[in-house]
């Protein structure tokens, strides 16, 4: 077999995956792992010819033991965790600290286990804090998990970095105890410099030179790396393999005697130096892994194999910590060497130019970049080959700058002025392909089946063993390939269902705030309200991820209770972006018309009760309030914005056989009103969303037992408000209604169960 390394690394990743989304414990992946052992050695004895059998049951050895290894690695709990939601104390060493604004986030190795800590406090030369010893006191809580489908989820991303729990410290004193010389060395020397830098270049610059250099963008402005983001050159602004393959070019290009063991020990000691200074990034581990096998080559006289080497770098990095396979910078680094492995050498027999490369590696990352990022940019293609080139002179020019900081004053400033310089070209080369985001589109994810299914096809047509078979028109072993590779697509894809797809009402997490989104069956898209914060933009945070995270590039319309901000600001930021242009609001809105239109550029149209909005096929909004009333009264109400709450639409929503009560910010006395007007049963539903955040001022008994749902949805997120009120919801239980919360729950996913006969609930977070 060629490549057996690569072999090898599929089989442990694909364990490492099923594993992760298993669940099925350790006994059982022994079992499986004795099993296929058992079967290796069964075909080993028997007298026949049996390579695919041998390499298949090879593969379920190494899948196995990929499985074994991570549910062991699930089912580890640092102490730590068992202390979430209590105030404690703990003792440790400071492996990393950063700064942004006023709070210093640190990395603290304890005996219970690693835990990421904020501090808000006063701390003098921070710098020299890491790798010593300190005590902190504060709050434990357990990182926050994915909130919404198919969302960032913040827990697991921790995990994939060895961290298990976080910490809001109030106090930290230094102690003494073991140090970490080598730590404390890198620290003193990326401080020093980042002292001298932040004398000598504007904020913009540092901004980028310390992202360029080590990866830290804190004090790169979000405007910037957006732009460079969206037009598809982030990477400069994050340290990855790019870097260290330049570094490793420029020592190779000053090293002008005999490279010999001297050489390849000095390259290896000044990667490891870099590699701690970018804090052990996992793209910057598996460039400088695969140049020091490329050295070990060289120093061995053995050939070197790009993909091998890739495979073996895979295997061990997997081996210290499997969780690494979840990390984006993971995927991204290894998916980059895939391509250039397999995909260049394909298209190197068709063009040979400058654009080679680029062609190579956008063929091979865009889809999986679409899938994390959502936007795709038509000038990346063109803008990385200059950009490349860029970062090729001022990577080293930075290096060298921190050298000189300490050596010569004049010379480092000189260096500063040619850092400055560049940075300037490539921020105008970056806004000039960007074009104000013409060459920029937002895109959905792909579905994950066509991910893995784009993947397993594209390798499989373009590698040499492909390409052989093709040759020799073998075409039934293709199709066996192409049905295995459709196959394991269609596992991935299966592994990897939250089951929220099939929901046709979505309570979306939008913190603090109502946001309902439903789905109709011909594939329609609304939103009934959009939360929103007047501490961030909830629609460019929340809803525009979660949409097209979700297969919704745009909606086909919103619908807003009132215009407070935690309802309407979401659905506003949403209109500014493009993905929303027509809005309901209550007809009372009117006499604001302009000011609605110019603040979202989306067309408004309006509501009142007695209305009936059709969405789809059998699904409907019927208004129930408020009522229809003079231009003057609507001047009045628009006035008292207090009392907007009471103004709030109030909608009810059928979705075939189940149906679901929309009820905004209204108070007790708007719930009797509706009790009033509705006594022939209009107000029961299966759903209710608790109306204003099950305030202590809502959800009077009467009303409750005139809506009579099975499923009230609290949507509610942590406030200063006391909601939900503890007596609101012991009155729902006390009726014997199902409650949910965002809070606890994340979104709550609700779908009609098979004919007809009552819903389905689902939460996020169990």
């Amino acid at each position: 077999m060629r490549r057996p390394m690569v072999f090898a690394a599929a089989g442990f990743g694909f364990g490492v995956y099923a594993a992760h989304m298993a669940e099925l414990g350790q006994a059982a992946w022994v079992t499986l792992l004795l099993t296929a052992v058992s079967l290796s050695l069964v075909l080993k004895a028997l007298p026949v010819k049996k390579t695919y059998f041998v390499q298949i049951v090879l593969f379920l050895c190494v899948f196995c033991a990929g499985g074994l290894l991570t549910q062991s690695c699930e089912d580890h709990v640092d102490p730590l965790v068992r202390k979430a939601g209590t105030r404690t104390t703990v003792t440790g060493m400071i492996t990393s600290i950063s700064r942004k604004d006023e709070t210093y986030q640190l990395k603290v190795k304890s005996p219970e286990g690693m835990v990421l800590v904020s501090y808000r406090g006063k701390l003098e030369h921070y710098r020299k804090l890491t790798g010593k010893q300190a005590e902190l006191r504060g709050e434990v809580f357990l990182p926050q998990q994915r909130r919404n489908a198919k969302c960032f989820d913040y827990r697991q991303y921790l995990r994939t970095c060895g961290i298990q729990t976080q910490m809001t410290a109030d106090s930290l004193v230094p102690v003494t105890g073991r140090e970490d010389r080598f730590a404390q060395m890198v620290s003193r020397i990326r401080g020093g410099f980042e002292e001298k830098l932040e004398r000598c270049a504007d904020h913009e610059t540092r901004g980028m030179i310390l992202a360029m250099l080590f990866g830290d963008k804190s004090a790169l402005s979000q405007e910037i790396y957006e732009n460079f983001q969206k037009n598809g050159i982030a990477h400069i602004l994050a340290v990855s393999g790019l870097h260290i393959g330049i570094l490793y070019g420029f020592l190779a290009f000053l090293w002008r005697g005999k490279k010999g063991l001297v050489f390849h020990v000095t390259v290896s000691g000044a990667l490891l130096f870099y590699a701690a200074l970018a804090e052990f990034s996992p793209s910057v581990v598996r460039a400088a892994v695969m140049i020091a096998i490329h050295l070990a080559a060289n120093v061995l006289h053995r050939r070197y194999d790009l993909l091998s080497a890739a495979a073996f770098t895979f295997l061990l990095m997997l081996c210290v910590n499997p969780m690494q396979l979840f990390h984006t910078g993971f995927q991204l680094s290894f998916l980059a060497i895939a391509s250039l492995g397999v995909v260049l050498p394909f298209i190197q027999q068709i063009y040979q130019g400058i654009f080679l490369s680029s062609m190579g590696i956008q063929m091979g990352m865009l889809p999986y970049t679409a899938y994390v990022f959502n936007h795709i940019s038509l000038g990346a293609f063109f803008i990385n080959v200059p950009v490349v080139f860029l970062a090729g002179l001022l990577l080293p020019v930075g290096i060298s700058a921190m050298v000189i900081s300490c050596v010569s004053e004049s010379l480092f400033r000189l260096c500063v002025l040619f850092l400055q310089q560049g940075c300037q070209i490539l921020t105008m080369l970056n806004d000039l392909v960007y074009a104000d985001g013409r060459t920029s589109f937002d895109v959905v994810s792909p579905p994950l089946f066509f991910l893995a299914a784009y993947y397993g096809i594209l390798f499989l047509g373009v590698s040499e063993k492909g390409r052989i078979l093709f040759l020799r028109r073998e075409w039934k072993k293709l199709a066996a390939c192409g049905a295995l590779a459709m196959s394991l697509a269609a596992w991935t894809a299966a592994a990897g269902e939250d089951g929220f797809s099939k929901a046709q009402v979505v309570f979306v997490d939008v913190g603090q705030g109502d946001c309902v989104h439903v789905k109709t069956p011909e594939g329609k898209h609304y939103l009934l309200d959009g939360g929103g914060s007047l501490r961030y933009d909830v629609g460019k945070k929340v809803l525009k991820p979660y949409l097209l995270k979700n297969g919704v590039r745009r909606l086909d319309g919103a619908f807003v209770t009132h215009l407070h901000e935690d309802h309407y600001g979401g659905i506003r930021s949403l209109a500014k972006q493009g993905m929303v242009d027509s809005i309901g609001v209550y007809q009372g809105c009117q006499v604001m018309e302009g000011q609605l239109e110019q603040e979202t550029g989306a067309r408004f149209f309006y509501l009142h009760k007695g209305q009936r909005v059709t969405l789809g096929k059998g699904v409907y909004l019927d208004i129930l309030a408020p009522e229809k009333k003079t231009k003057q009264e609507y001047l009045e109400m628009a006035r008292d914005k207090e009392d907007e709450n009471q103004s709030s639409l109030v909608m009810k929503l059928t979705y075939g056989k189940f149906s679901m009560l929309m009820t905004g910010d209204i108070d007790q006395e708007g719930e009797k009103d509706l009790t009033d007007r509705y006594r022939s049963g209009q107000l029961r539903c299966d759903i209710l969303k608790v109306a204003h955040h099950g305030s202590k001022y809502s959800s009077s008994e009467e009303f409750i037992r005139a809506v009579s749902p099975s499923v009230a949805v609290f949507q509610v997120g942590k406030n200063n408000f006391g909601h939900p009120a503890q007596t609101v919801i012991e009155k729902y239980r006390q009726i014997g209604i199902m409650i949910y919360r965002n809070d606890t729950s994340g979104a709550i996913g609700i779908r009609g169960e098979t004919g007809g006969k009552g819903i389905c609930a689902q939460k996020m977070i169990d």
